[in-house]
């Protein structure tokens, strides 16, 4: 975060009238005096990524995205959208909660597939047990009172999961027997 206050100390925040004439520039002078104003309205960011960094965003992630907001404020705004700083503290602010609230369902999804996938396992092992044979997606789903694609969609996920935790320890047992230290974990032999 040091860095970030670093970054935004070089670029003091500008006058009324220092803002009010950017805003005026026209023509070939106007991409300039937009990167001015990003520039120096980058304490915005900063406040708002601040206020957010408990929720569960990291602030290099929020500061960002915030300034991508920050950006297409500047870029876009037209007096019509009311007073420029309040236009910018808007702006930054929605484009930063839309980023928690998207991170914020992507964690609710993660969870829910770990539930479906433990359920499904559980399920399995139960009822291979009791059939002495390999539970059917079909019979999984009727335990489970899901739909046999739901069954299907899990089954095969879980199947690429192991696939490639699976590979990851393989190559990473190859990688100690290359430099000698397979022979320091217990049960393997080289």
């Amino acid at each position: 975060m040091a860095d970030y206050r670093a970054q935004v100390a070089r670029y003091p925040r500008l006058s009324n009238d220092e803002v009010r004439r950017l805003l005026a520039t026209h023509g070939q002078d106007r991409e300039a005096a937009n990167r001015t104003l990003i520039e120096h309205n980058l304490y915005l960011v900063l406040e708002a990524a601040e206020a957010r960094k408990k929720r569960g965003v990291s602030f290099g992630d929020l500061f960002q995205e915030g300034t991508v907001g920050l950006i297409s404020a500047v870029e876009h705004y037209k007096p019509a959208d009311g007073d420029f700083h309040d236009s910018l503290v808007r702006v930054i602010a929605a484009t930063m909660d839309d980023v928690v609230a998207q991170t914020e369902e992507a964690q609710r999804n993660d969870e829910a597939f770990v539930t479906a996938c433990r359920l499904l396992e559980s399920a399995q092992r139960l009822l291979s047990g009791r059939l002495g044979r390999p539970a059917t997606p079909a019979e999984l789903a009727k335990l489970l009172q899901w739909e046999e694609a739901r069954v299907n969609v899990v089954l095969e996920m879980l199947r690429e999961a192991r696939v490639v935790h699976d590979q990851e320890l393989v190559d990473y047992l190859l990688e100690l027997d290359e430099v000698g230290d397979v022979d320091e974990i217990p049960g393997i032999e080289a």
